[in-house]
């Protein structure tokens, strides 16, 4: 019995980890290159080469959405065929579809899945939109990444949208609203 706590108590202890921190003072933004890191550091978003950062500690969802918050950053989604964009934190929920004239924005409701790793579940107040943010990379192995051949850049979370009846799939990391 203890044996089997012990193997449950470490599971969840995994599962429940999502969002790095290196050095004590940089934050990993879910997105990296062959050589570098994406991080908030310094009060400012920069990539770092992966041989000079040291994993410190891990939050869980629910810090990490709300250092996000005091940060002002965004998770940033995109996706093609057709090309959109969604831009999401804990007050402000924006959708582009690249054949709209403009984007839409919400007041989101955001729930966080903290029994089985990193999973985002939001939608609007007006359930016009809703759609999961999950990382799948856990480990920063490019074969695990999320790719659309947006860019030449490994991205760590996944992102499914529904809105109007139709279903978009894409990939995300965290940045400035811009």
């Amino acid at each position: 019995m203890k044996i089997q706590f012990f193997i449950l108590f470490c599971l969840t202890f995994q599962l429940s980890s999502c969002q790095e921190k290196f050095n004590n003072k940089s934050i990993f933004l879910g997105e990296y290159t062959k050589d570098s890191i994406k991080t908030y550091t310094n009060d400012s978003i920069r990539y770092i080469a992966k041989d000079s950062l040291k994993q410190t500690n891990q939050f869980t969802p629910k810090e990490f959405i709300k250092i996000l918050d005091s940060l002002n950053l965004f998770f940033i989604a995109e996706g093609d065929e057709p090309f959109w964009q969604l831009k999401l934190n804990s007050s402000e929920l924006t959708f582009m579809k690249y054949d709209f004239e403009k984007e839409v924005s919400f007041k989101p409701i955001i729930s966080i899945d903290e029994q089985s790793g990193f999973n985002i579940m939001f939608k609007s107040r007006n359930n016009k939109i809703f759609g999961l943010i999950k990382r799948i990379d856990n480990k920063l192995e490019a074969e695990k990444s999320c790719d659309l051949s947006l860019s030449d850049n490994y991205l760590t979370y996944e992102v499914f949208v529904s809105m109007e009846g139709k279903v978009f799939k894409g990939c995300c990391s965290i940045d400035e609203k811009q």
